[in-house]
C-alpha cells in the first residue's frame, strides 16, 4: 500500500464543497445526519443514491465512492471525484473532468489546455444529472485545489 501523498493541481469542473463549508458548492437542499457512534451531526444532499455509510458517518470518502460508482454504471467513468482540502483535516467534493498538475515548476495552465477543457462541458453537466446535483456555478471553471492521492 503505498503513501497518501497531498498534491497541489488545477482541476477544470465543479467544486461541490463538502458536510465542513456546508456543501458551498451545491444549491441542492441540505439534510441533517447525526454519527451513529459518537452523536456528532453534519449536513449533506440527499441524493436517491446515498449509502447507509453516508448517513451514518460523517466521512467524505463515503459520498466519492457511491458517486464514482453512479457516474462509471453511467459511462461517465472518466470524470474523476476528487476529495480536496479545505483547511486543516477538513475537506470537500470537486467533480472534475481536467486535473492539471505540473511535475515541476509553477501551477499554471496554458492557454490552449484552459480552451480545450471546454470539450468536457457536456460531460460534467451529464455528471450533474446522473449525482442529481445542482451547483450554485453555471458552467465548470478552473479551481486551484490541495488533494490527497
Amino acid at each position: 500500500m503505498g503513501a497518501i501523498e497531498n498534491h497541489t493541481a488545477m482541476m477544470y469542473g465543479y467544486r461541490l464543497g463538502g458536510p465542513a463549508d456546508n456543501w458551498a458548492g451545491l444549491a441542492n437542499e441540505l439534510f441533517p445526519y447525526t454519527d451513529s457512534i459518537d452523536g456528532s451531526s453534519w449536513s449533506m444532499p440527499r441524493v436517491p443514491w446515498e449509502t447507509e455509510d453516508m448517513r451514518e458517518e460523517n466521512h467524505p470518502d463515503y459520498f466519492a465512492a457511491a458517486a464514482e460508482e453512479r457516474l462509471a454504471a453511467s459511462g461517465l467513468d472518466s470524470l474523476l471525484l476528487r476529495t480536496y482540502s479545505l483547511g486543516w483535516e477538513v475537506e470537500g467534493h470537486i467533480i472534475a473532468a481536467v486535473i492539471h498538475q505540473p511535475e515541476s515548476g509553477p501551477l499554471a495552465v496554458d492557454p490552449a489546455a484552459m480552451a480545450a477543457a471546454s470539450q468536457h462541458d457536456a460531460a460534467l453537466a451529464q455528471a450533474l444529472s446522473v449525482l442529481e446535483l445542482r451547483t450554485h456555478a453555471a458552467n465548470p471553471e478552473w479551481i486551484m485545489a490541495s488533494y490527497y492521492a
